[in-house]
């Protein structure tokens, strides 16, 4: 389970190309797209390289008009469901 001082980054069978300020992905090995927001394409973009949870939502603060406590349960939430579809990992 991810928290936030864990350093994430994708795994690298993921396609994922920019649509305006969203992101599509295809899942290589699952055969399967997914559509990401505008947030979510930010967080997408930021997991390229290892980068810690908490490195991250201080970015998206940064962006967004949002209170720290909402950004991390919010980010925390999204990289769960990333996890459990194999579309992000754990970095050492």
């Amino acid at each position: 389970m991810i928290d936030i001082q864990n350093k994430v980054t994708r795994t690298t069978d993921i396609l994922s190309s920019p649509v305006n300020e969203e992101i599509v992905m295809f899942d290589v090995e699952a055969g399967k797209y997914y559509g990401l927001n505008e947030m979510a394409a930010i967080i997408w973009q930021a997991l390229e390289t290892p980068i810690t949870v908490e490195a991250l939502c201080k970015g998206l603060l940064e962006a967004f008009d949002t209170t720290p406590e909402q950004c991390r349960r919010e980010v925390l939430a999204f990289l769960s469901k990333l996890e459990e579809k194999g579309l992000i990992r754990e970095a050492p």
